[in-house]
């Protein structure tokens, strides 16, 4: 249903409802009783009627930009919120993640770090909520000491929220990148340790995989653990899991190439390899 659409049947219910309620004395209990229940209860009317102008000129104002994702209009999109951006120096935290993905759907990652350094140096307190999309870029090209530089002090932050295991993730990739082994194998660790995410599991162990070298008790644990997992779910299960995570992750959607890998390694039968 489209969004004007959505926004007439919202108002025309809402009008609607109230006026019913409103005007239900008049014909039940007559003029007098009608007048004497409208002059008790003005204020709830006046009230109702700022509520729902208030949240109409919130709409009008998010009018165009409702309209835009609507066609999924990306450049249009990108325009506005570029536009925006010149002229307040950062956009709200709904606005941000909007332009964000625009710019990701755009491939235009170039301007995601553009936008990551400004937020930086401008100390947009949000910045934490976003890291995984503001980092992303730094992660597909592999550059490790950016990606230690800005999400090694992530690591830890709560303020992640649920990216924060994601955000360990990439911190040990870029480790790994960096010939740091010692500095990712906690991380992937405690990737591997969380129960409820299947696929941060495989992809911790994937990678943990490449640390087993002389290292007998590793290698031990590694073959429980990817015997574990490969049981868990049927590969169809595993490509609705992933289906499902690429709405709410959108570091799974730029890593079919290692999920593939990973997926292909989880389900040789020959094990983790000496």
């Amino acid at each position: 249903m489209k969004f004007k659409t959505l926004f007439l049947l919202f108002n025309a219910i809402i009008v609607i409802s109230f006026a019913f309620i409103f005007l239900m004395p008049l014909p039940v209990l007559g003029w007098e009783y009608a007048l004497s229940f409208w002059g008790q209860n003005w204020l709830i009317a006046v009230l109702f009627v700022v509520l729902l102008a208030g949240i109409d000129s919130y709409f009008l104002a998010q009018w165009r930009l409702f309209s835009l994702l609507e066609r999924e209009d990306w450049p249009g999109l990108t325009a506005l919120l570029e536009a925006e951006l010149s002229r307040r120096g950062a956009l709200s935290l709904q606005r941000t993640k909007i332009f964000l993905n625009a710019c990701l759907i755009s491939q235009n990652p170039g301007r995601i770090s553009q936008l990551r350094e400004d937020y930086l140096a401008r100390k947009v307190k949000f910045v934490p909520k976003v890291a995984l999309s503001l980092g992303l870029p730094l992660v597909l090209e592999g550059k490790a000491p950016a990606i230690e530089a800005f999400f090694g002090p992530l690591a830890e932050d709560k303020r992640t929220g649920p990216d924060r295991p994601w955000i360990r993730w990439c911190l040990a990739f870029g480790r790994l990148l960096n010939q740091d082994a010692e500095g990712a194998k906690p991380l992937l660790e405690t990737g591997l340790a969380d129960k409820k995410q299947p696929l941060l599991q495989l992809l911790s162990l994937y990678l943990l995989d490449n640390l087993k070298s002389g290292d007998f008790d590793l290698r031990q644990r590694l073959e429980a653990e990817k015997a574990a997992l490969a049981s868990r779910m049927t590969p169809k299960e595993w490509t609705a899991h992933i289906d499902r995570l690429k709405e709410r992750v959108i570091l799974v959607l730029f890593m079919e190439k290692l999920i593939g890998e990973a997926r292909q390694w989880l389900s040789d039968p020959q094990g983790v390899q000496p």
